[in-house]
């Protein structure tokens, strides 16, 4: 269950400002936008399936995301709220790629899924 609400969550973390800026009306570009969603919506799906791969492309874009934003919203943050959600965003994106790692319960999920991907 933890596992797939980490993947959830990173999920909805990506998904939630693109489709408030469709929303909102923006569709300037949905194409990208939407095989954006479709491509981490499969990714995470196959974290999910067992596949090694895609764990470690998706612990990677995590981490390096999650810093990268960190980074931004920490440089916007000086004069800007938004710069403190984009923050926020960021250390949340480093936590679910590190919860990914280090949590035993997640771990051994993901054991027991590569152990069935081996198989197939």
């Amino acid at each position: 269950m933890l596992t797939r609400s980490l993947l959830l969550l990173i999920f909805l973390m990506a998904a939630v400002p693109v489709v408030a800026r469709w929303v909102q009306g923006d569709f300037a570009r949905w194409l990208i936008n939407a095989l954006t969603l479709l491509a981490s919506g499969w990714l995470l799906w196959n974290v999910d399936r067992g596949s090694v791969l895609a764990w470690r492309v998706t612990t990677t874009l995590s981490i390096v995301a999650g810093l990268f934003a960190l980074l931004v919203g920490l440089v916007a943050g000086q004069g800007a709220w938004g710069g403190w959600i984009v923050t926020l965003v960021g250390l949340i994106f480093v936590g679910c790629g590190l919860l990914l790692v280090g949590v035993p319960d997640v771990r051994g999920y993901l054991d027991r899924r590569w152990a069935g991907w081996r198989r197939q």
